[in-house]
């Protein structure tokens, strides 16, 4: 009797109290929490890799955020357990952070899919410049998050594990190509995520998913290592469930020594800090070619954002565009947008021979080498194979490096022309350098159901002013700044988020910004879908049971 009693009580200690002590419900997903439980010597790095892959495991099937696990992830947190017993501190400001990463980043030893079938066996062999910074902070890249096909936007289904669900409201979408990305911070697999945004692909997700985003200032260097898609628009930016997070891998990035410090850590004055507001695009505007257009529903959470961000202390410089203003905003938005898209497609083909060709990424017996091989591929779906057919180019000349650089700068003229009258307008009538951020809604319309998409917009009609940052180059920080009402089909109600838009120069005072915006209101959220795990929620519950058995297992045996 003892012996088999005492297994049984062993068993149920382990089963119940699967997690260390030291978290409980008001666990925020955040690296700072994470490194207490750490230093307070609470948690292992593997007991806190094992909670986040726990969480992924248990909910992710749902929500498919993830392709692919890192199968080195453990090894990893067991080099920094060791590192941390060995010299008593963190080895960087990221130790033991859990980070997933978008897809089309390069992790050495991991498939780089971009979410397509064609690229599923190449394997780099060197980490993008982004996961070596990380890496040198103490980062733990737990997976690589599901993406939309390519980064393009034409396809958000990848054909790893098909459509992102969001988190919140599992029947809508997860927004644009970073939708992994930005679905598994919102549902607390991580603390951080990497995603790529070419023309809003980190803003999407972040502003449908109650999540702190950035796409930050464009800078070509950051890119090596990346999958591209238009090298002159493509940024690398972080996700995360809290704004100190954000900073933080943003500095890392980047190495932005004294950001986070000056933004974070510092007491700073607020009195200098100056935001534009412009009428026009808080209530929406119409031309004869353009229109903003604002969804009833979150009419009255842009007006609460504004009174929010004036009643910060800082100073406010508001402004309306007059009827001529706007008329020549929309006039070149457009000659801007016609000539765009042809400037992505031309110089696609590019970028790709770049990539590949990069002999210390691939070595000679990959599957793909050149941007011929990859459109030639038995596995590539017909769908991009006749994007290149209807392109009319000649695709047994897609490995010359000369041939597809011609093809870039011919489709590209009328684009970087038209580029530089917008970028005008901007600087002279929407962003100067007089004030620090432009506040704007980040999108005007609430996140689409799946079966939504294909409905899209009229023609001229828009729901997000994000052109500003991603012609200009300029920095775009997504702001959680409310829900709708919640309802039987969105229990949490629908997320909805504010940006701050500021030129490259006044980055530290935009997240000084933000950082008073968070204060005055946190819309942290863990969604329904996902909650803590049970084993963490009933810890207390549970252990005061088990001090039961344990005194009914004395007794029993006295008697």
């Amino acid at each position: 009797m003892t012996p088999y009693f005492l297994v049984i009580t062993t068993w149920l200690i382990f089963t119940v109290n699967c997690y260390p002590t030291g978290l409980d419900e008001n666990f925020k997903f955040s690296s700072a929490q994470v490194q207490n439980l750490i230093q307070n010597k609470k948690w292992t790095c593997k007991d806190v890799l094992k909670y986040f892959i726990d969480r992924a495991v248990k909910y992710d099937p749902k929500i498919k955020s993830i392709i692919s696990y890192n199968p080195k992830a453990f090894q990893r947190a067991q080099q920094l357990d060791d590192f941390y017993a060995k010299n008593g501190k963190l080895i960087g400001e990221l130790h033991c952070v859990p980070v997933i990463i978008k897809d089309n980043i390069d992790i050495e030893g991991i498939p780089t899919t971009a979410g397509v079938k064609a690229m599923r066996n190449m394997v780099p062999n060197k980490n993008a410049l982004v996961i070596e910074r990380m890496n040198q902070k103490g980062a733990v890249y737990l997976a690589k998050a599901n993406m939309a096909q390519l980064a393009a936007g034409s396809i958000f289904s990848s054909e790893q594990v098909g459509l992102c669900n969001n988190p919140f409201n599992l029947n809508r979408t997860c927004s644009a190509s970073s939708s992994g990305s930005g679905a598994s911070i919102a549902a607390g697999f991580a603390v951080v995520s990497l995603g790529t945004d070419t023309g809003g692909s980190i803003i999407g997700p972040a502003s449908s998913m109650a999540i702190w985003g950035y796409r930050p200032p464009h800078k070509l260097e950051i890119l090596e290592g990346v999958f591209p898609l238009e090298v002159n628009a493509d940024t690398v930016g972080p996700m995360a469930k809290n704004l100190d997070d954000l900073i933080l891998t943003h500095s890392v990035l980047y190495n932005l020594t004294s950001l986070y410090t000056n933004t974070v850590q510092k007491t700073f004055d607020k009195s200098p800090l100056k935001v534009r507001i412009i009428t026009n695009f808080i209530n929406g505007f119409k031309t004869a070619n353009f229109s903003l257009v604002v969804n009833p529903l979150v009419a009255n959470l842009i007006k609460d954002s504004v009174s929010r961000m004036k009643s910060l202390g800082i100073q406010i410089d508001e402004k309306t565009l007059t009827g001529s203003e706007l008329k020549d905003f929309a006039d070149k938005f457009n000659d801007l947008i016609k000539n765009y898209n042809p400037c992505i497609v031309g110089c696609v083909s590019f970028n790709y021979n770049n990539y590949f060709n990069d002999k210390a990424r691939y070595e000679s017996d990959a599957p793909i080498r050149n941007a011929k091989q990859f459109y030639q591929s038995d596995l590539l779906s017909s769908y991009w194979k006749n994007q290149i057919k209807e392109s009319g180019w000649d695709v047994n000349k897609l490995d010359n490096l000369s041939y597809t650089k011609q093809l870039c700068d011919q489709l590209c003229q009328k684009s970087i022309k038209a580029r530089e009258p917008f970028k005008d307008f901007v600087k002279s009538n929407i962003l100067d350098d007089k004030v620090d951020a432009l506040f704007v809604p980040s999108l005007t319309t609430i996140v689409p159901l799946h079966t939504e998409v294909n409905q899209g917009f009229k023609e001229g009609e828009y729901n997000t002013l994000s052109v500003i940052s991603v012609q200009t180059g300029y920095g775009y920080v997504i702001m959680p700044s409310g829900f709708t009402p919640q309802t039987t089909t969105d229990p949490d109600g629908i997320p909805f988020a504010m940006a701050l838009i500021h030129r490259p120069e006044k980055t530290e005072n935009a997240f000084k910004i933000a950082k008073l915006y968070e204060k005055k209101k946190s819309f942290y959220k863990l969604p329904k879908t996902v909650p803590l795990l049970n084993g963490i929620n009933k810890i207390k519950e549970m252990n005061g049971i088990l001090i039961g058995i344990t005194v009914f297992q004395f007794l029993f045996f006295k008697i």
